[in-house]
């Protein structure tokens, strides 16, 4: 039984994934220069931008809560060994610099302009949708990476 568990959570994470990562490069490639062009309407543009962060939002916590499941879940076999934690610890910090910028996006900034916290304006210089996707594709990277390292060590 925790094994079909286990399948599940995984095709739950790897289903957000996909649909966050591929919905950025969506929306980079093809509906931003869409949008840039004089004939979609302005509200064509905020529904689908509406329709795309509701997408993120779902993806997003769907991530982080199968995430944890499969965290504990390998980290708990004897294949995990210190490469396999290193590796995790840096798709974990890159997954939540993604989160970061997300967030600051969705949200918004304070009145002034100006973002709160020294992470959140860190997260807000070094973002944009191109941020996102490239970094979407390198924690796909190391998830391959986590799988090989793991596989090696059973």
């Amino acid at each position: 039984m925790a094994d079909v568990f286990l399948l599940i959570v995984r095709w739950a994470h790897a289903i957000a994934a996909v649909a966050w990562v591929g919905g950025g490069i969506f929306y980079w490639v093809v509906l931003r220069p869409a949008l840039r062009t004089e004939g979609v309407p302005p509200a064509v543009a905020r529904v689908a931008g509406a329709e795309f962060g509701g997408l993120v939002a779902l993806a997003a916590w769907t991530l982080v809560v199968t995430g944890f499941v499969l965290v504990f879940a390998r980290l708990s076999e004897p294949a995990a060994d210190v490469p396999y934690g290193a590796v995790l610890a840096l798709k974990i910090a890159l997954s939540v610099w993604m989160f970061l910028l997300v967030s600051g996006r969705r949200r918004g900034g304070p009145a002034d302009g100006r973002p709160r916290g020294r992470l959140r304006a860190a997260a807000n210089a070094l973002g944009s949708v191109n941020t996102t996707v490239v970094l979407g594709v390198v924690v796909f990277g190391l998830s391959d990476v986590l799988r090989l390292l793991f596989e090696r060590n059973l």
